[in-house]
C-alpha cells in the first residue's frame, strides 16, 4: 500500500515514521525547513518505542506525492479550505481519506470535496512536537488513533485502514460511534487548550487558580449540552472522566493551540472551541464561558 500523509508536522511526521519504520510504503507532504532536512537527512524520531531515523519519500505538494491508497490528513483545521482541493492528484478511485484532525468538522470538509464514500473520521491522542527541523521527539506512552464510519460499521475500508495502521508506536481503536468519540475528545480539548491559552498559563496553574478548575467544569458542561442538542451520544460521565484525566496527566499536557499561540502562529479557535460555540448559537444552548473564552482570543487568530 502508498500511505500518503497530508501535512507531516510534528503529528503526521510521527505516524509517517511509524509506519516508515516497520516497512510500509509512505510519502511524507510537508514544506520548508523541516522538508528540506527530511529529503536530505531523514526523519528523526524520538519516541516511547525507541529512536530511529528513517528515509521516507518526501513531497512539497500532493502532486509531486501522486496517488496514494492511503491518505492520513493532519492539517491544521484552518488550512482545509486552501489545502482539500490541492489534494485532487492524490485521490484515485480505490484511495480512502483518514483524518485525524483536531474538532469536529474534518470529516465534514474532507466529504464536501471527496465524498463520504472516500472519507474516515478520526482523532488522535499523542503528545508530540519538532524539536528542531526533521527531528520529531512524541513523550508519554500514548500514541493512539480511534477512527471508523458514519454509521459504526465495519467496512471493508475500515478493517484496511486498521490492519494498515497496525504497528510499533501507533495504538489503534475503531470505534462504533466516531461522532461521540470526536466530541468526547473536544469536550477536552476544547476547554483545556482555549483555558491555558486565554490565561497564559500551564495546566497546573490554572488548577491552582481561585476559579480555575470551575472554569474548566463549566466549559466542558457546556460543550456536552451543546453535543447532546446536535444528537450525539456523549458518553454520561464524561466530565467527571475528562476532569479527573486533565487533573492526573496536568504535568504532562500540551495544547497545540497555545503553542500556536507562544509562536505567533494562526489558531485553529473558530474550528475547535469557536466550532461548538457556533453549533450552540444554531441549537439554542446557551455557552456564555466558551463564547467568552474564544472572543478573548479572536484577534489573535490570524498569527502575529
Amino acid at each position: 500500500m502508498r500511505i500518503a500523509i497530508m501535512g507531516a508536522g510534528a503529528v503526521g511526521a510521527y505516524y509517517g515514521g511509524a509506519l516508515a519504520r516497520s516497512g510500509a510504503d509512505v510519502v511524507l507532504v510537508a514544506r520548508g525547513d523541516h522538508a528540506s532536512v527530511m529529503r536530505l537527512e531523514g526523519l528523526r524520531v524520538e519516541s516511547h518505542w525507541g529512536d530511529y531515523v528513517v528515509h521516507p519519500e518526501v513531497a512539497l505538494t500532493p502532486e509531486e506525492a501522486g496517488v496514494a491508497d492511503l491518505v492520513l490528513h493532519c492539517v491544521k483545521l484552518y488550512s482545509n479550505t486552501e489545502t482539500i482541493p490541492t489534494m485532487c492528484p492524490m485521490v484515485g478511485d480505490a484511495t480512502v481519506l483518514l483524518t485525524i484532525q483536531n474538532g469536529i468538522t474534518g470529516g465534514n470538509s474532507l466529504a464536501s470535496q471527496f465524498g463520504w464514500d472516500k472519507v474516515l473520521q478520526g482523532a488522535t491522542y499523542i503528545e508530540t512536537s519538532i524539536s528542531e527541523p526533521g527531528h520529531v521527539v512524541q513523550t508519554g506512552s500514548a500514541a493512539r488513533i480511534e477512527f471508523g464510519e458514519r454509521d459504526g460499521s465495519v467496512t471493508k475500508q475500515v478493517e484496511m485502514v486498521r490492519d494498515v495502521l497496525s504497528v510499533p508506536g501507533i495504538q489503534v481503536d475503531v470505534s462504533s460511534d466516531i461522532r461521540a468519540s470526536l466530541w468526547s475528545k473536544m469536550v477536552a480539548i476544547g476547554a483545556l487548550g482555549t483555558i491555558v491559552t486565554a490565561a497564559r498559563a500551564s495546566l497546573p496553574e490554572v488548577l491552582d487558580m481561585e476559579n480555575g478548575l470551575d472554569t474548566i467544569r463549566t466549559v466542558m458542561e457546556e460543550i456536552v449540552a451543546c453535543g447532546k442538542a446536535n444528537g450525539v451520544n456523549l458518553p454520561s460521565g464524561v466530565v467527571d472522566v475528562k476532569l479527573a484525566d486533565a487533573i492526573a496527566e496536568a504535568d504532562e499536557f500540551q495544547s497545540s493551540l497555545q503553542s500556536d499561540f507562544n509562536r505567533g502562529g494562526k489558531l485553529e479557535l473558530d474550528d475547535i472551541l469557536g466550532a461548538a460555540v457556533r453549533l450552540g448559537r444554531e441549537s439554542g444552548i446557551p455557552m456564555p464561558v466558551s463564547a467568552a473564552l474564544v472572543m478573548t482570543l479572536q484577534k489573535f487568530k490570524e498569527g502575529a
